[in-house]
């Protein structure tokens, strides 16, 4: 009876290594694909090429801001002589004598 007592708590224990086995293959499995990922990840932080490209970009975009501010202050500039222009041209129709030539063929009743 011991001996076959003996067989039987073996076959459980070697039942109970095979699952344990399997849970340690899984588990290393998975820990070899994270480690993977963190491998992956550190050598993408330290790639500075993408913060080189964002830098140049904004270096970029700020002057192209400042090239259309300079555009926009010209662009106000010729409006704001072409008003004063307007409004010196009817000042001087306003103060001009009135004539039958200023009023061409149009009569008064």
């Amino acid at each position: 009876d011991t001996l076959a007592e003996t067989k039987e708590r073996y076959k459980q224990g070697s039942g109970g290594v095979t699952e344990l086995t399997k849970t340690l293959a899984q588990i290393t499995e998975e820990l070899e694909t994270v480690k993977a990922q963190m491998d992956e990840r550190g050598t993408n932080m330290t790639d500075a090429g993408p913060l080189v490209r964002i830098k140049q970009a904004l270096t970029r975009l700020k002057q192209e801001v400042t090239q259309m501010d300079v555009r926009i202050g010209v662009v106000e500039h010729s409006l704001l002589l072409a008003r004063i222009r307007d409004r010196s041209a009817i000042r001087e129709d306003m103060h001009a004598p009135v004539t039958d030539a200023t009023f061409g063929d149009f009569k008064a009743f």
